[in-house]
């Protein structure tokens, strides 16, 4: 599957060093298989949530397509569930 990064993504991986961003393209790589811990957020038709380590990727998913994208990209405490909504 393709992935697209929106903006907050991209200056996201462009600031973490060097260990972080190897970790998260990795997550990624794994998101574009479908793999991991994938939950679907809820009050939501096509918005889910991957955990990797302390950090959480939200992506939009429309089952069927071969677009992901991803919408935030942050650590579990500075995530905010509420305003992906």
């Amino acid at each position: 599957m393709e992935i697209r990064l929106k903006k907050q993504p991209q200056k996201y991986l462009e600031a973490a060093d060097a260990k972080t961003r190897k970790k998260l393209f990795k997550a990624l790589d794994e998101l574009s298989r479908l793999e991991g811990d994938i939950v679907r957020l809820s009050g939501t038709q096509n918005k889910y949530r991957y955990k990797i380590d302390h950090y959480r990727i939200i992506f939009e998913w429309i089952k069927g397509e071969i677009i992901i994208t991803v919408i935030e990209i942050n650590t579990r405490t500075n995530i905010k569930y509420r305003e992906v909504k």
